[in-house]
């Protein structure tokens, strides 16, 4: 309370919870809506006002002056708009919004309908209902959007989430939004976490599919650290780890210059023997499907389908070399590598 002369002013704590509370009960019954937002097919009622205070992409986009906070006008053609009658463009130029009456519904393109869902709860809510599963779509449409609290949120969430379970998800979400700080604790509290294992924990986590980690010379790093982390008692170990891990999944170059390199792994008998097989492997490309052991199977339990050479359609009718995958979420082949140049065709006719 202040006072000045014969007034008093009187802050009220309660009311911008009150206000909130009445706006979410407004957005509920969808009252007083005056703009649809489409996202996926799915349409959000909602209140420019509302919509206007929290974000930056709405606050230049509903204003009769667009890009005046910094942010690109949207085009005409990415809208779907309703002019009252009578209601003039605030700007000839067709590239440009036309007033901020006229803006009733609008598409957004590259915004998922869940997060554009769980990020609308924040607005009128003030929470956010975060999972592994959903983080990247808040995520996204809060970058979108230009509502920094939310993303802030979202980053927040992902490094306290950080286990070993999870940190090849959470890494794959920082680097498709450029959240190095993220990326960084994920890859400290991943060996951190991992050289507290015991040895009954770290063989489970070598024979986990899909792994922790990208790449198996990453889990043959991992493992060293862990065995030299306190080598007087874990490198008697080191030969049952190592047969858990699949030498010949790393390139024959990384294998000499980061494998070999390893002290016990030219020391000791099992681990010598493992580096030898997986250079043999290497040596014999042509006789490696004569040669497939579980050292050598790709570590994942997702199945695909793969389409290896054939005849494409066309005049031409050439043999293919290609080889592609099925994406099953797209619904369409994609190339994953090519084989070697065909030298001759073989083929059946009547």
């Amino acid at each position: 309370m202040s006072r000045s002369g014969d007034r008093t002013s009187t802050f009220d704590p309660s009311h911008s919870d009150n206000l909130l509370h009445g706006l979410n009960l407004l957005w509920r019954k969808q009252l007083f809506c005056d703009v649809t937002l489409t996202a996926q097919g799915q349409q959000f009622h909602c209140h420019k006002a509302v919509l206007a205070s929290c974000s930056q992409y709405f606050r230049s986009l509903f204003s009769s002056h667009p890009g005046q906070d910094g942010l690109p006008s949207v085009p005409k053609d990415q809208q779907q708009q309703t002019e009252e009658p009578g209601t003039p463009s605030s700007s000839p130029d067709d590239k440009l919004l036309v007033s901020p009456r006229a803006i009733n519904n609008l598409v957004l393109q590259g915004c998922s309908s869940i997060g554009l869902r769980l990020v609308l709860e924040y607005l009128y809510t003030a929470n956010v209902t975060l999972s592994l599963d959903t983080v990247e779509e808040v995520l996204s449409v809060s970058k979108i959007l230009h509502i920094p609290q939310v993303t802030k949120l979202c980053v927040q969430f992902l490094n306290d989430q950080i286990s070993v379970q999870n940190y090849k998800q959470v890494c794959k979400i920082a680097a498709l939004h450029g959240l190095e700080e993220t990326k960084k604790l994920a890859n400290k509290y991943l060996v951190e976490d991992v050289l507290l294992l015991n040895f009954e924990e770290m063989r489970s986590m070598l024979d986990s599919l899909p792994p922790p980690v990208e790449s198996e010379l990453a889990l043959f790093q991992m493992s060293v650290l862990w065995l030299e982390h306190d080598r007087e008692t874990r490198m008697q170990y080191a030969p049952d780890l190592m047969k858990r891990l699949r030498f010949a999944l790393i390139p024959a170059p990384e294998l000499v210059e980061r494998v070999q390199s390893v002290d016990f792994m030219r020391s000791d008998p099992v681990c010598q023997k493992l580096l030898l097989d997986a250079m043999n492997y290497h040596l014999m490309p042509f006789r490696q499907h004569c040669r497939q052991t579980l050292a050598s199977r790709i570590r994942s339990n997702k199945k695909m389908l793969l389409l290896v050479g054939g005849l494409p359609p066309g005049p031409d009718r050439l043999p293919s070399n290609l080889v592609q995958y099925y994406d099953d979420e797209k619904k369409t082949w994609k190339i994953l590598t090519m084989g070697p140049s065909l030298s001759a065709v073989a083929g059946c006719t009547k």
